[in-house]
């Protein structure tokens, strides 16, 4: 998919068509707003308030800054880090007294411990992981400038004079169209996020209205094809076929042992939340959350021979839903079999593809495509942007 296959722009709201130079614009300002929604969660999103408050109530932290016990203080700090915080300091006058984490990271919070005459300053979020969801589910080249310095990009061999903060580009034989947002670089200076989104992708023969809509639209699909094709769709798939232990189990049609088995991998917290298995005799097992999608199917071998088939997903509906609504902004519906599995909101009774629809005295432009529900079946998940 790519960023602007923005066919069928026109709606019955919309004016006249937008021109090449504003239909460009348009595309590369609304991946800005995206990329500022995910600036933002990273920001003062759940996972940081999650950080915050462990460090601010860490008793063990408290003691050692208190003591001025920088070993010990830098010990709690990694403590506390749980796969979340990639850096973390604690200063005391100013000065660094212990920090943890290394790499490039974004996106400073700052706060005191409580019961100290200490601050902290952490991030969730490090520049290469901020850099690959930007570019996943916008399709864009993504660089992020320190001033005027390059920290860290998805694209290389950026012109002498730097990028322009709005406007085309041309950057190794291929031109693109700029947008540009600030944020700050941990643990503080100024940090400039410059999107890039080929111009050659973007097509759109409606307003620039509906063209913010389709583009919207298709960060709600690259969204939805990420839990199908991702890397780290793969390294699961990959990592249930080669396990022995699961295999064992599907080729003795032993249905507690491959329900172990698959306990076994949520335990593991690699990317999955459910897993059903078949024989030739039928449905061996089927365990997980109730509602997910984006099935991916795998085959079970033993012995040189398939002795089984497997569906699993890495998201489930909720999850989608979440990320949709946070990153586009609109309301998402998902429904099968023309029953409303969840959403943002309860939503019209009709939501066509592509239009205009009317919710509570609110309008709307809608965005609609097919997903699968699992583990078969079509689900249609509609994206309600305000109009």
């Amino acid at each position: 998919m790519t960023i602007g296959a923005l066919a069928g722009c026109g709606s019955a709201t919309a004016t006249r068509s937008a021109t090449p130079a504003e239909c460009a614009s348009t595309v590369a300002q609304t991946l800005g707003t995206v990329a500022g929604r995910v600036y933002h969660e990273a920001a003062i999103g759940g996972i940081v308030a999650q950080a915050v408050h462990r460090v601010q109530s860490s008793s063990a932290l408290r003691s050692a800054v208190n003591s001025g016990n920088a070993t010990a203080a830098g010990a709690a700090l990694r403590e506390l880090m749980l796969g979340q915080i990639v850096r973390v300091e604690v200063l005391r006058g100013g000065h660094v007294l212990a920090q943890a984490g290394s790499g490039i990271a974004i996106a400073p919070a700052r706060g005191s411990i409580p019961g100290t005459s200490t601050t902290f300053v952490l991030s969730t979020q490090s520049a290469h992981s901020y850099l690959q969801v930007v570019h996943q589910v916008t399709g864009a080249q993504v660089v992020l400038l320190g001033g005027t310095r390059r920290l860290a990009g998805t694209i290389g061999g950026l012109p002498p004079a730097g990028l322009p903060s709005a406007g085309s580009v041309t950057v190794a034989g291929q031109n693109f169209q700029t947008a540009t947002l600030t944020g700050a670089v941990y643990p503080s200076g100024a940090l400039h996020i410059v999107l890039l989104a080929p111009t050659a992708s973007i097509s759109c023969p409606g307003s620039a209205a509906q063209t913010r809509v389709e583009t919207l639209g298709h960060v709600g699909e690259r969204i939805y094809q990420e839990e199908l094709h991702s890397p780290a769709v793969s390294a699961t798939l990959r990592h249930i076929e080669h396990s022995s232990a699961f295999q064992r189990a599907v080729a003795a049609h032993d249905a507690a042992a491959t329900r172990a088995a698959i306990v076994g991998f949520f335990g593991e917290h690699i990317h999955v939340v459910r897993v059903r298995v078949t024989t030739g005799a039928g449905l061996l097992m089927d365990l997980g959350g109730p509602y997910v999608l984006a099935p991916v199917h795998g085959a079970v071998r033993s012995g040189g021979r398939i002795v089984g088939r497997f569906e699993m997903a890495i998201q489930d509906d909720a999850g989608y839903l979440r990320l949709a609504h946070l990153f586009t902004g609109a309301e998402v519906l998902m429904r099968t079999a023309g029953r409303q599995v969840t959403g943002t909101t309860p939503g019209p009774a009709t939501v066509p593809d592509r239009g205009p629809v009317s919710y509570r005295g609110r309008a709307y432009e809608t965005y609609s495509f097919t997903g699968v529900a699992f583990p078969s079946g079509p689900l249609r998940i509609s994206l309600l942007l305000p109009s």
